[in-house]
């Protein structure tokens, strides 16, 4: 199952229950009404916070690769080189 069908999965699932709660389905919900009339706008906020903190949680734990950065600083400068002998001329 692709990702995007899970999605698409428990998106329908959680449409289908509000709309059957909104439609009286399970019973009198007088007294929630509006709790279930602002469930999806509930969870889509409760969704950005989640991925915020995620996004934050990830950028804090970030690794730097000094070994990566030095060999590609070495290609660049092979490179380089190599270039000048062909007779490219850089404007540094």
């Amino acid at each position: 199952m692709t990702k995007l069908l899970e999605w698409v999965s428990g998106v329908v699932v959680f449409l289908s229950v509000w709309v059957a709660l909104l439609t009286g389905q399970f019973g009198d919900i007088e007294d929630r009404k509006q709790l279930v009339l602002f469930s999806p706008l509930i969870a889509v906020a409760m969704f950005g916070i989640y991925s915020i903190i995620v996004i934050a949680y990830r950028v804090a734990t970030f690794n730097d690769c000094e070994e990566a950065a030095a060999e590609l600083q070495k290609q660049i400068t092979e490179a380089r080189e190599d270039l000048r002998d062909k007779g490219f001329k850089f404007q540094e």
